[in-house]
């Protein structure tokens, strides 16, 4: 195979740019960092990047435990967990917000109007200020931030326990992953001044934090199955008409030579991130970039599959 290095130079980053990726082929787990930060530090296997909506993956790890163990029937309302929501929230359900189907607005629509931090605090309230949800629930797809940070909430009712700690305790500790998790206040972190005057502090749409090697190893165990769960995060969404949506739990459902291709992407300012997984060939891949177009990192992790494969 290609040195990473080398792909991390093809890909045409700008000189200095903070960037991490890492593979998985087999039982193997292959990394390569290169940059500086702002504080003019090298980038180091152990710093942790913003990978931001890769964690709906995480979510909907999460939702699927507590789906399997019988905590949480997905196909009841969200009001039987959250209270305080419009009259909407009976008609929604914690499959429909996975698979971005609940009918809720879409990302960055409310996202915008909202001064300061994005935090959970302004999207409960944007969520309680939702008097009719912007389409019927089940009734098209639409990608949708405020739906994952719901889910989130879900999740931390029925368990008992605060997403974050329900991350840590029933998915990143069982698998011994210790590069990564979901940081309330990511003070210190050297990727922080490249994220702009906003800070992304929810959690369940973004708010993960996570080494190269750690989510490569997240997506090693998710390709084995680790965690009794693919059935549930890998089933495409299904509309009210039966039509068929190409988005799992957290995963956007594609192709790849002919065997299933699962990715997802991430964005917010001054972070990008991008992975994808293949179980029946057990590759994987995942790049991280401070300060980079999202295009030139897709294009890096794009190149690293085809060099793998």
């Amino acid at each position: 195979m290609t040195p990473l290095a080398t792909l991390v130079e093809r890909a045409g980053f700008a000189a200095g740019t903070p960037v991490a990726v890492a593979r998985v082929a087999g039982d193997a787990v292959e990394k390569c960092v290169t940059g500086a930060w702002p504080n003019g530090q090298p980038v180091t296997p152990s710093d942790r990047f913003y990978v931001a909506s890769l964690a709906k993956q995480v979510t909907g790890a999460a939702l699927a435990l507590l789906v399997r163990d019988g905590r949480i029937d997905p196909d009841r309302p969200v009001s039987d967990h959250v209270g305080g929501l419009p009259p909407w929230s009976a008609a929604v359900t914690p499959r429909q917000l996975a698979h971005h189907i609940g009918g809720l607005p879409p990302a960055g629509e409310l996202e915008a109007r909202i001064a300061g931090d994005w935090t959970d605090a302004p999207a409960f309230e944007a969520l309680g200020d939702l008097a009719e949800l912007p389409s019927l629930p089940g009734g098209t797809y639409s990608y949708s931030n405020l739906g994952y940070i719901l889910l989130a909430r879900v999740i931390a009712n029925a368990s008992d326990v605060p997403f974050a700690e329900f991350a840590a305790t029933r998915l990143f500790g069982p698998l011994d992953l210790d590069g990564i998790g979901f940081l309330s206040t990511p003070v210190g972190q050297p990727q922080l001044p490249l994220l702009g005057a906003r800070l992304p502090l929810t959690h369940g749409d973004g708010g993960l934090w996570s080494t190269a090697r750690s989510f490569a190893q997240w997506l090693q165990h998710q390709n084995a199955d680790a965690l009794g769960i693919a059935d549930l995060v890998t089933a495409a969404g299904r509309l009210n008409d039966h039509a068929p949506v190409d988005y799992g739990w957290g995963l956007g459902l594609r192709a790849h030579r002919g065997a299933a291709l699962l990715i997802h992407g991430g964005e917010w300012t001054g972070a990008a991130a991008k992975a994808m997984r293949s179980p029946a060939s057990g590759i994987a891949v995942v790049g991280m970039a401070a300060g980079a177009p999202f295009e030139t990192l897709n294009r890096l992790v794009s190149a690293v599959l085809e060099d793998i494969a």
